[in-house]
């Protein structure tokens, strides 16, 4: 977890700022697009394992885990999709709705880790 924890901070806060200021918005989109779904597919091989191994121990950190993983499911599979789509037709309102709800679900992941790392 704290692997997970650690790989998805430093995507955030080195990674993703550094496209956004070296790439022109058309390459920074394109090359985001072709990250996300990996970044994603990691926390859910990760999580996996995470829960796997917690399979015996129906405790905190197995439905934290369990909670983390249906995250990664949800983001990768239905929400990151639908942002793309609306994204390509320009619904700024639609967007940033998502948008926001994918934030949201992220940082809430993060959190969750940080309970299960310290629990």
């Amino acid at each position: 977890v704290a692997t997970l924890f650690g790989s998805l901070v430093f995507f955030s806060a080195v990674i993703a700022p550094t496209i956004f200021t070296i790439l022109n918005q058309e390459n920074s989109r394109n090359l985001v697009r072709a990250i996300f779904p990996k970044l994603y597919l990691w926390g859910i091989i990760i999580s996996t394992l995470f829960l796997i191994q917690q399979i015996n121990n129906f405790n905190l950190s197995f439905f934290l885990s369990l909670t983390i993983l249906l995250g990664f499911i949800f983001s990768r599979q239905f929400l990151m999709p639908k942002i793309n789509k609306i994204s390509d037709k320009k619904d700024k309102v639609r967007f940033k709705k998502l948008h926001t709800l994918s934030v949201t679900i992220f940082l809430s992941q993060l959190i969750i880790m940080l309970i299960i790392i310290f629990y």
